[in-house]
């Protein structure tokens, strides 16, 4: 399957369905506009469309990511809830020492009860 990636100047994000492991990859950097995140959303669709995600772990690399200011938050939490209709084996959240991520991070998947999430510090 293809990787897809898209980057913009202020950031964009990879998605790479690794079939071998049963891993979804993907890479988030900087921030996203509105139209970026629709777009991250039908990218996402697109390729977990055609596996059975229940098999697969969820690995989100957060550290290049920048804070997501407040008129951005529903669209975190719509990808949020991709995630948790995905009903994914495990999701790892990887950060750095960005406490304000983080928190952020962490807030948000409280908020819809995302399942089996992990928050590691890589």
């Amino acid at each position: 399957m293809a990787k897809i990636e898209n980057m913009a100047s202020n950031g964009g994000y990879i998605i790479d369905v690794k079939t071998t492991t049963k891993t979804i990859y993907m890479k988030i950097v900087g921030t996203f506009t509105s139209d970026q995140a629709e777009q991250f959303h039908l990218d996402y669709r697109k390729q977990i469309s055609i596996i059975s995600t229940i098999d697969y772990i969820l690995e989100v690399d957060c550290r290049d990511m920048k804070v997501i200011n407040q008129d951005m938050i529903p669209k975190l939490i719509r990808s949020y809830e991709l995630y948790k209709e995905s009903n994914y084996k495990k999701i790892v959240f990887l950060v750095n020492d960005n406490k304000a991520i983080q928190v952020q991070l962490n807030q948000v998947a409280q908020s819809i009860d995302l399942p089996n999430y992990q928050i590691i510090r890589a």
